[in-house]
């Protein structure tokens, strides 16, 4: 495919954003530039989950207060907005008896039980998991979907008051976890944790920075487990209290703690959502000789080994863009997920009727309505058989062999009807096609060697189970990594009389600074049509630039009598965008823009019909 020759967007004003509130760092290392573009020069870098005070924005770039006092410009993608500090945020069990655990996940020991109406603050989470504080200074580990979060304005909790953290002996308590340092006035202490940095000594307040393993820093005062410091010319502090720092899990009750200094792993299983060793196995495959393979879910992290490129590492757990792996031999840690290319998980197919899920983090539920308990979350492409239906839910068996309830819409049904709750899409033939495969890769990402034919098949298969879902009968013109001429995919849309074509492409640049999402017609009317209407969801699904449907002289396009598009999602050649494009979760949203527009394309037509 011909490179395009994207126009600069025209500039717009400056906006003067004072007193506008906060954003908050939410990657490692964020690039602070002396302008608002890729092409200003790089002044500083920040580590995740600093708070910054708005000055300005322009674009897609926030103007921000550093901690020296200076000003920089920061990429509004990679920041989150802070408005006000929020409340501190605490649990509440929707269940009597919910087990808590010393460690995120059901294979960890039970440490006691807690009940509705009591509240307890949130330390941190881990998945699918939250480690909360209980009474005096022990913490545990709850199931998410078996509690709701509330803030703290509500009645104080008087079994789990907010912990009064105090400064640790200076000694090592234990195996597995490093000794926190006794301070007095003016001594010089060299840190063995990764403490976030705080303008004052209050946890519940925004950090505006992380201190690393191996710093060393000048106590000016010490109070509470608190300690103030010099950070960036300013007076700050840093919390010794465990929950105040990244962590891995502690050991559970009975177990041996890892002498090295590495908290001890889970077992090496990947925990389904019912606590059940999955059936779908991840791999993982190393796109860089020499991959740091980590003790923690972060850059600061120990190093455990190295890796060669093209090694095929086991999935164990997921934490932000971060993998647990095991290495072929044996050995386990955390490597960057942008730095890997991560195989879709393959489930084993029920015999009978069966449901696919679509979504990520879908609800199952006990019983066959939303005002039933969630029992376990699924995962897109899990597969369960159908033993029963009532109303809209399908009952379902579970991997630990117990049932639960899925709504049927949420879900694609095989060997039995499906549910539609909406009718645009049904009886519609819609062709999906997957651009490139085979020996054809089509673009590769600049930074992180993406292939766009592997990106194009992600985000194709994820539509099509979304427009199955919907009553739609999908065709692909491509279901796995195979090489098709451009007539071809044409023929499929022709004999298989189409409603619509839809093409699944990412794009590429000579200037990497361009980045956008782009969807092309060539014919005027419905392909004009559509392609606006999923233009617009596309890009408020992704937040990807919009770069508007316009024209576009490509074959399958021009040569297709059906009414089609062809959606340029990304640019691989941008490494913002690269990194984001290769995430499930970016894909699942570019895959849910494409549907809601495909679905307001048919009801504009019945609108018009009727």
């Amino acid at each position: 495919m011909s490179l395009l020759t994207i126009a600069c967007a025209v500039s717009l004003p400056l906006t003067t954003a004072w007193a506008a509130g906060s954003v908050q760092v939410s990657v490692d290392k964020l690039n602070v530039r002396s302008g608002p573009s890729l092409q200003d020069t790089i002044i500083t870098t920040l580590p995740m989950k600093t708070a910054l005070p708005v000055v300005a924005t322009k674009n897609d770039w926030i103007q921000v207060k550093l901690p020296d006092g200076k000003t920089g410009w920061v990429a509004n993608w990679l920041v989150t907005a802070q408005q006000t500090a929020a409340p501190a945020p605490q649990i509440e069990s929707t269940t009597d008896g919910l087990n808590v655990r010393s460690g995120p996940g059901q294979t960890y020991a039970v440490v006691q039980t807690i009940n509705p109406g009591t509240r307890y603050p949130i330390v941190q989470k881990n998945g699918q998991w939250i480690q909360i504080q209980l009474s005096g200074q022990t913490k545990g580990w709850v199931a998410s979907w078996l509690v709701k979060e509330t803030t703290s304005g509500g009645q104080a909790n008087p079994a789990a008051p907010p912990p009064t953290p105090t400064t640790p002996p200076v000694t090592q308590a234990d195996g597995g976890t490093p000794a926190k340092p006794g301070a007095v006035q003016g001594a010089s202490l060299t840190l063995e944790f990764a403490p976030y940095v705080y303008a004052t000594p209050d946890a519940s307040t925004p950090a505006i920075g992380q201190l690393h393993a191996g710093e060393n820093v000048t106590v000016i005062k010490q109070q509470n487990g608190w300690i103030q410091f010099q950070y960036d010319g300013v007076n700050a502090w840093f919390s010794t209290d465990e929950g105040s720092m990244p962590s891995l899990p502690t050991t559970g009750a009975g177990e041996a703690a890892d002498t090295s200094g590495t908290p001890a792993q889970p077992p090496v299983v990947t925990p389904g959502p019912t606590g059940q060793p999955s059936a779908a196995k991840q791999t993982a495959r190393v796109n860089t000789d020499g991959l740091n393979l980590r003790s923690g879910a972060n850059t600061s992290s120990g190093i455990l080994g190295t890796l060669a490129i093209g090694t095929t590492l086991t999935i164990m757990e997921k934490q932000g863009e971060w993998y647990r792996v095991q290495a072929p031999d044996g050995k386990t840690g955390w490597v960057a997920g942008w730095l890997v290319t991560v195989s879709q998980p393959t489930y084993p197919t029920p015999s009978g009727p069966y449901v696919t899920i679509i979504n990520p983090d879908t609800n199952i539920r006990s019983g066959p309505g939303t005002e039933h308990d969630v029992i376990s979350l699924a995962q897109t492409g899990e597969k369960f058989a159908i033993t029963n239906k009532a109303g809209d839910w399908f009952q379902v068996t579970l991997g630990n062999g117990t049932s639960g309830y899925i709504a049927g819409w949420l879900v694609s049904a095989s060997g039995t009807p499906a549910v539609i709750r909406s009718n645009e899409l049904a009886g519609k033939v819609i062709v999906v096609d997957a651009g490139h495969g085979g020996n054809d890769n089509g673009a590769t990402g600049l930074s992180f060697s993406t292939l766009e034919k592997t990106v194009n098949l992600q985000v194709a298969l994820l539509l099509r189970n979304k427009l199955e879902a919907a009553g739609a009968k999908v065709i692909m013109t491509r279901p796995d990594d195979r090489k098709l001429t451009l007539q071809q995919r044409v023929d499929v849309a022709i004999v298989n009389k189409a409603d619509i074509f839809v093409s699944v492409h990412h794009n590429t640049h000579p200037n990497t600074a361009t980045n956008g999402s782009i969807v092309f017609y060539y014919n005027q009317g419905n392909s004009s049509k559509l392609a606006s209407l999923v233009q617009n969801e596309l890009v408020k699904a992704t937040n990807y630039k919009d770069l508007q449907s316009r024209f576009g002289d490509y074959f399958v396009l021009r040569e297709n009598p059906v009414t089609s598009i062809l959606a340029e999602i990304g640019f691989l050649s941008n490494y913002n965008e690269e990194v984001r494009v290769r995430s499930e979760k970016q894909q699942d949203l570019a895959a849910e823009g494409l549907y809601k527009g495909i679905i307001q394309f048919f009801s504009s037509q019945n609108t018009q019909g009727s």
